[in-house]
């Protein structure tokens, strides 16, 4: 049970993204701001996390997944190994992250399906526990470990297993999109059948093992209708937060927008008719969204503040400039370096320097710096590539789509206000003509 912070509902704030809350506990923002006064270092440039892609094989073939070129590629025991190695070679590293700015790492395993290779990810946290207290780091006590999977080896011995010895350290993020509608229209088996039977059994292991459980789901053209029933199906299983967005690849139309706004609409009078809204949470409603941009930061880790790992240890700023991301014909893929020889330096690497110069303005087209509702509209580096072949291009295929969830949030919160007694309201600024449109007007 999470008591939300502001005593009346939950938000955002109640569900503080793990990597935030670990570096806290390392450090204080005011200590981390008093050691980079004392240093060169540019705390932009320093990643977070770094991602071991340990395969790019996978047991489910889900339709929006944007690895459209997965391979049975596999990391090697050996690449896995200097990887690891590769870590603490300041040489190598040339500065793209510094213990003294990050003293603590997060280490993430992603695919294709991680799980399939659990057993070389048991070797690379035993290697790395190794080195790091053989150089005497303070990655030796300062690091977790993130899994991203589909559920469908979760609940296996050797998994548990690798839980079981490493307690505290894990952070497990399931995907299961909603109920069995909304998650086998999408996340199928290679021969066409659904997931969902064998994900929700695991999600219920899942649901014990976890102190804050909160999932991933993704909205696509195939599967937006079934959002409301999926969400209180989510949360009936006793997922609290349910983080959503809807995929930024072509294929939204304005009907969809429209089946997007209804079915928020029926969540909001569903949260506030059950009150619900201080036990339950959906990114969907945010009080912070639907307002003019003002933030010019580039939020998406994308543009130089992550570091991954590819199967043949290849580095990237995120698996999203990997080949096998790729959907465009013929757009190649955006290395950094590589394990073996180092990452490119940021002054010698005009894609390095490309990526930095990227802020919320220059990858905008007019229309979206002059939208009233701008703000909390997402967008994806890595896609912005693949897409248009520039990262500073920015892809507007949802714009609709955050039209419909503005309109619904203005809906929602306003009513909760009323219902709450709060002398507060949530500002309309979505166009009249747009509403219309929505209404079938």
């Amino acid at each position: 049970m999470i008591t939300p912070k502001n005593g009346l509902y939950l938000t955002e704030a109640d569900f503080e993204q793990w990597q935030d809350y670990f570096s806290k506990l390392i450090m204080t923002e005011e200590e981390r701001d008093n050691i980079l006064e004392g240093c060169s270092l540019n705390p932009d440039l320093k990643v977070k996390n770094i991602t071991f892609v340990v395969t790019e094989k996978c047991n489910l073939a889900c339709k929006y997944c944007y690895e459209v070129h997965k391979s049975n590629n596999v990391m090697t025991k050996e690449t896995a190994k200097r990887a690891v190695d590769f870590l603490f070679d300041k040489k190598k590293v040339n500065g793209y992250y510094s213990e003294i700015v990050s003293p603590g790492v997060i280490l993430e395993f992603i695919g294709g399906e991680p799980l399939l290779e659990i057993d070389l990810i048991d070797y690379i946290v035993e290697y790395f526990k190794f080195r790091a207290f053989e150089f005497n780091h303070p990655w030796a006590l300062n690091y977790m470990i993130s899994l991203t999977t589909n559920g469908i080896l979760y609940d296996t011995e050797k998994v548990q297993r690798f839980l079981w010895r490493n307690p505290g350290k894990v952070s497990v993020g399931l995907t299961i999109d909603g109920n069995r509608e909304l998650h086998d229209a999408c996340r199928v088996f290679p021969d066409g059948s659904g997931s969902y039977d064998i994900v929700e059994r695991a999600a219920r292991k899942w649901i014990q093992n976890e102190a804050r459980p909160q999932t991933k789901i993704t909205l696509s053209p195939d599967n937006v209708r079934y959002l409301r029933p999926a969400l209180e199906n989510v949360w009936s299983l006793g997922i609290v937060g349910a983080f959503t967005n809807c995929c930024f690849e072509e294929g939204w139309t304005l009907e969809h927008a429209r089946i997007l706004y209804r079915e928020m609409v029926g969540l909001a009078d569903y949260l506030i008719d059950n009150e619900l809204y201080g036990k339950v949470y959906t990114s969907l409603f945010n009080e912070a969204i639907g307002k003019p941009l003002t933030e010019t930061r580039n939020w998406c880790g994308g543009n130089g503040q992550m570091l991954a790992i590819g199967t043949d240890g290849k580095c990237f700023p995120c698996i999203r400039f990997m080949e096998y991301s790729m959907s465009t014909p013929g757009r190649k893929e955006q290395s950094i370096g590589d394990i073996w020889r180092g990452l490119d330096r940021r002054e010698e690497n005009p894609w390095l320097r490309r990526l930095k110069e990227i802020d919320m303005i220059s990858q905008s087209a007019q229309k979206c710096i002059d939208c009233q509702i701008a703000a909390g509209c997402s967008l994806c580096t890595g896609y912005n590539y693949d897409r248009f072949g520039d990262p500073n291009v920015r892809a507007t295929f949802i714009c609709d789509m955050q039209h419909a969830r503005v309109a619904a949030n203005v809906y929602y919160w306003n009513r909760l206000y009323r219902d709450l007694g709060l002398d507060q309201s949530f500002d309309d600024n979505v166009p009249g003509e747009f509403i219309n449109l929505l209404q079938g007007r």
